[in-house]
């Protein structure tokens, strides 16, 4: 704990605080640029999510990330709880909220600092930060809007501006508004209408109970994009995919579309930093490709050997493709297990070995991984199935020649790591930063959109065809919604599209190793040219021309 004399420090701002908080900390708030708001973080995670703001805390120096502390959220092992093992801890630092006494708890490490808000009997999720009742979330989103809000009110100086991030924040982007510029960067389209909730809290949130101007009540995405200074997204390929996919037009954000000009795609970086034995293989595919090629091969190989043994007895000839992350709808498991059951149904010989290694997602996600299991006992040579964290992710991503995401959609999403090849249906983000070999139909209309014809191919795309018509929505509504997912005609028109890629993905790594290869040095390529300081100049940058349009009092 910290001790309870108060620390006196000025701002930048010329704003005096008298917090009890460490000086080393105060001074990093004053100098702070922004405030990120964020419903998940390395210690509360849950999605994709969690990836970026890891990376955020290591790149974004001049931050102070603010998240709602879950006291509750289930841990693999005692040791991993972030209180125990000192990574995060309380401080003096207490204020009231609604009445309820709010503490600040604070990261330990060098990165960018988290202030963790804990309000007893609230931020309860168990597997996740969302994992509570839906009316219980979206009350927990209006305190923390009210937590936030004094925080920044004890804190924070008007040049400092306020970044929020998906519908969750809103709330408290909304209070912080007329203090500071705000931004608000949506990692998908999920949104809450919160009218129900804001009565016990009288005025305060009296904007999330407006009226739509044709029927209905503003959502909080509604309300956030409209009011935010800036509006942007992770990726230029899901600012195309809100306005034109389907799934999102139609299905998920409809109420959004008036609002979709204001979106501005900044794409994120790697989620791992590039290592120098990556920049060395790269450099030798380019100097010596011949001898580069047999140490990628090797490395493959001895990092199969270093498998658990069910795994590695069975893999070892194999072309070794893997399907990872949460049990969602979102990302199409079910598609790849179907996919490969066709394939290895069709030819017991081909030399593909799949290995499903997910976690937790919804309430669907029993189902899915059932699926998967029974793939695995129906073809033990040729798919292992893994629940939950991957110990050996290192190995296994050494290990692999490809990754498979047959996303529903992707705002961004992990297309690359080390020496994987990724294999991906092309849509959002995946469509952006993948540059495909030789994809066809609807999959090469899309590589079209995003590459021009002398970018070296780095991947593999696949797209079912067909036009947008009431029956595919009403099937591309199943899929986001059923668990396992139905076997209607879109299903079978992505298994038949993704069939036929990873065909081709089996016979480019077995009989064109040189074509492989020259994916590889792509794929690296693609990780370097990468930037999380390019991504935050970006929002700084739009930042700057809000300025410029909106005044604030100082």
């Amino acid at each position: 704990m910290y001790n309870n004399r108060k620390i006196r420090i000025i701002t930048r701002g010329g704003l005096t605080l008298n917090i009890p908080l460490e000086e080393k900390l105060l001074k990093k708030i004053g100098s702070a640029q922004f405030f990120m708001l964020r419903y998940e973080t390395e210690f509360t995670p849950c999605t994709g999510i969690t990836a970026v703001t890891k990376q955020e805390r290591r790149n974004f120096k001049r931050g102070i990330m603010i998240a709602p502390w879950c006291p509750k959220l289930k841990r693999e092992k005692p040791q991993d709880n972030p209180i125990t093992n000192g990574k995060v801890k309380p401080t003096d630092w207490r204020f009231k909220v609604n009445g309820l006494l709010c503490r600040v708890l604070v990261t330990t490490d060098e990165f960018v600092p988290i202030l963790f808000l804990a309000i007893d009997g609230h931020f309860e999720g168990i597997e996740t930060p969302y994992d509570i009742p839906l009316t219980s979330l979206r009350e927990d989103t209006l305190l923390f809007g009210l937590a936030v809000d004094a925080l920044l009110k004890q804190t924070a100086s008007p040049q400092q501006f306020v970044w929020a991030a998906d519908w969750e924040t809103v709330p408290a982007m909304v209070l912080a508004r007329s203090r500071h510029h705000v931004s608000l960067t949506l990692h998908n389209t999920f949104d809450e209408c919160l009218v129900n909730e804001i009565k016990p809290f009288g005025k305060t949130f009296a904007l999330f109970g407006t009226k739509r101007k044709e029927n209905g009540i503003n959502t909080a995405l509604e309300i956030g994009m409209e009011l935010a200074d800036v509006v942007t997204t992770v990726n230029r390929g899901f600012a195309y995919g809100m306005r034109n996919e389907a799934i999102q037009n139609k299905v998920m954000a409809p109420h959004l579309q008036a609002l979709m000009g204001r979106v501005v795609g900044i794409n994120n970086a790697a989620f791992a930093r590039i290592s120098d034995a990556l920049l060395v293989l790269k450099q030798a595919l380019i100097e010596n490709p011949v001898e580069a090629r047999k140490e990628l091969f090797k490395a493959q190989a001895e990092a199969r050997a270093l498998l658990p043994q069910e795994i590695s007895s069975q893999c070892a000839d194999k072309v070794i493709i893997v399907s990872m992350g949460r049990r969602v709808a979102q990302k199409l498991h079910d598609v790849m297990v179907e996919s490969t059951r066709q394939l290895l149904r069709k030819d017991k010989n081909l030399p593909l070995f799949v290995v499903f290694t997910t976690v937790h997602g919804d309430a669907g996600s029993p189902a899915r991984l059932e699926r998967m299991q029974a793939l695995a006992k129906e073809f033990p040579n040729n798919v292992a199935c893994l629940d939950g964290r991957l110990q050996f992710f290192s190995e296994m991503m050494r290990a692999a020649d490809y990754n498979c995401m047959p996303s529903l959609y992707e705002p961004h999403g992990g297309a690359y790591e080390g020496t994987v090849i990724p294999i991906a249906r092309a849509v959002d983000g995946l469509a952006e930063q993948i540059c495909a070999l030789e994809p066809k139909g609807e999959a090469a209309r899309m590589n079209d959109l995003w590459h021009p014809t002398n970018e070296a191919p780095g991947g593999l795309l696949f797209r079912e065809g067909g036009k947008t018509t009431a029956s595919r929505v009403k099937d591309l509504a199943a899929l986001l919604s059923q668990s396992p997912s139905p076997n209607n005609k879109l299903f079978k028109e992505m298994t038949a599209a993704l069939c036929e890629v990873l065909l081709q993905a089996v016979a480019l790594r077995v009989k064109q190793p040189e074509k492989y290869a020259e994916l590889v040095l792509a794929a690296i390529e693609k990780q370097e040219g990468s930037s999380w300081e390019v991504n935050l100049g970006g929002m700084l940058a739009l930042i700057e021309e809000a300025r410029l349009k909106r005044k604030i009092s100082f």
